[in-house]
């Protein structure tokens, strides 16, 4: 099983290692499957007892915390890959699981970026926050006013944490039933998701950070990037420079925009210190 180790213990991530396992060995992604949020609205109050709040600049978003999630599906009962990488103490299992469970480092550039952009105006738009795990961006822009789609490669990630953190952050109890009807959750590889989503479905914007971190992905992302961003859409990408060790990141990620040509990108922000990070912004190439 190839796993990479993020080196963190926490609830965030900072740096990536090397992978510890044969890269050459055929991995079978999960189809996507669409998450239908029911027992989580009936069961929200006496399954979510706690909470941390995640708090970026005037941002605050509450979201659960990861450890009662795990909690929760080993009381489920279910045997599966979200619990093998606890087990191994690894932040991803490539293929298996994809680090939902964490909030990544690049989420708090992101949100801080989105905050002070003026340009980008989420009222009434059609979002999909990518790869999303603990669903802060997609929770940002829906407090904004957006309709958001939450895509996580790991069905349990959108059943015991993103679902309930959307749940947390609709203020009136009686409203959590309606509300979350704006926010569709499907599960599954970027190529089988793209695949399921009816054809006329385009977003305004489309979030994601940290999901570059593995170059077999990205022929996967620019696809769904080409066939799913609105013509005048843009997409934000928040990562690492490089991702050392396993030979992803944003210069990587760049060179594979500009050799499909369809789309065009640009560094719209870089951090100042510490683990390089940046934010790029991809939009359509038009002619």
């Amino acid at each position: 099983m190839t796993s990479f180790r993020f080196n963190f213990s926490g609830e965030t991530v900072s740096n990536v290692n090397e992978s510890t396992a044969d890269s050459s060995k055929v991995i079978q992604w999960f189809d996507s499957c669409e998450v239908v949020p029911e027992h989580q609205i009936k069961n929200f109050d006496e399954k979510v007892t706690r909470a941390k709040m995640f708090a970026c600049g005037d941002v605050e978003i509450g979201h659960v915390v990861a450890s009662e999630a795990l909690a929760r599906i080993e009381e489920s009962g279910l045997e599966n890959a979200v619990k093998l990488a606890d087990k191994e103490h690894s932040d991803l299992v490539a293929g298996t699981y994809e680090g939902g469970f964490k909030v990544w480092e690049c989420t708090y550039d992101l949100v801080e970026f989105l905050e002070n952009e003026t340009e980008v105006n989420f009222d009434s738009k059609n979002v999909i926050d990518l790869g999303c795990g603990t669903g802060i961006l997609g929770i940002y822009a829906f407090l904004k006013g957006s309709l958001v789609t939450f895509q996580d490669y790991n069905k349990e990630v959108l059943e015991y944490v993103t679902i309930p953190n959307v749940l947390l952050n609709i203020e009136e109890e009686s409203n959590r039933a309606i509300e979350i009807k704006k926010c569709k959750f499907y599960s599954g590889d970027w190529n089988s998701f793209n695949k399921k989503l009816p054809d006329d479905i385009a977003y305004d914007y489309i979030l994601a950070s940290e999901t570059i971190y593995n170059p077999c992905n990205y022929d996967k992302l620019i696809s769904l990037f080409i066939q799913r961003l609105k013509k005048d859409g843009a997409v934000y990408v928040a990562a690492k420079t490089y991702y050392f060790g396993i030979g992803g990141g944003i210069r990587e990620f760049e060179l594979a925009i500009e050799s499909n040509g369809k789309l065009k990108s640009c560094v719209c922000w870089k951090s100042t210190g510490g683990i390089q990070r940046e934010i790029i912004k991809i939009t359509h190439n038009k002619p």
